[in-house]
């Protein structure tokens, strides 16, 4: 059976894809740092393997891709996982930009490098990456986590362009806002920091966006998908998903 191993798969946009995949007849090796959240959406499911992980930590994506070939032929990771957090470049702390770092860079670093180690040694694999619509864009009180989206356009441009010659594609999706626990927390967050109702700030997020609404998590998963599986032509790609917010 074909494994495509997904990473941030507990909840939002890793769990659609996760999801849109077993669908389809995959086998999923679904991985999170959450790993009572992973149990709870992937308990009732026979072709999911649920395995915990942190990809922050040396090493620990290798023994999950590891766990994944295991299962069936391995021939799609989706480096998901990532975090956010409100801050600008006047009071962004240190602490603040390692965090992102070290999940948003370092942690899709060691998930594509893990994959295209494997991939490379078998002349085949996709590898899809979740960025952001700020790969294109600044958006203020977003400093750090923009910074962090920029460096995985470019991860994705470049390690397209070394392992094309391995049969070995790269691409990475670029969603706006998307309607998941992820961006409630991150209005939550700011809410309690003294902003606005969270409701309101839906609703001015919204706003924004030229279709008039924020993107859903299955539609980011139908873009993944579209990459990983059906693009056979694609590599080094940066799919907006953003509702024709960067296009003005």
């Amino acid at each position: 059976m074909n494994v495509a191993f997904i990473t941030g798969a507990a909840s939002g946009i890793g769990l659609a894809t996760a999801r849109l995949f077993l669908s389809r007849g995959w086998r999923v090796a679904a991985a999170d740092v959450d790993g009572g959240a992973l149990d709870a959406a992937f308990r009732h499911e026979p072709d999911a393997t649920a395995i915990t992980c942190d990809i922050t930590r040396p090493g620990a994506v290798d023994e999950a891709i590891a766990e994944a070939a295991r299962h069936g032929e391995l021939l799609v990771v989706v480096a998901n996982a990532g975090v956010h957090a409100r801050n600008t470049v006047l009071n962004i702390t240190d602490e603040a930009l390692d965090r992102l770092l070290d999940v948003n860079v370092r942690g899709t670093v060691r998930t594509v490098r893990a994959a295209a180690r494997t991939f490379a040694a078998a002349g085949r694999g996709s590898i899809v990456i979740t960025a952001s619509d700020q790969a294109f864009i600044g958006k203020p009180g977003n400093f750090g986590y923009g910074l962090t989206k920029g460096a995985i356009a470019q991860l994705t441009r470049t390690a397209a362009l070394e392992l094309a010659p391995a049969g070995v594609r790269v691409n990475a999706v670029c969603p706006g806002t998307v309607d998941t626990p992820f961006v409630d927390r991150i209005f939550a967050d700011a809410h309690a920091a003294g902003g606005g109702d969270v409701d309101t700030m839906w609703a001015e997020e919204r706003s924004l966006f030229p279709l008039g609404r924020t993107c859903r998590p299955e539609e980011v998963a139908e873009a993944i998908y579209f990459l990983a599986v059906q693009a056979t032509f694609s590599t080094g790609a940066l799919l907006k998903i953003d509702g024709g917010l960067t296009a003005g």
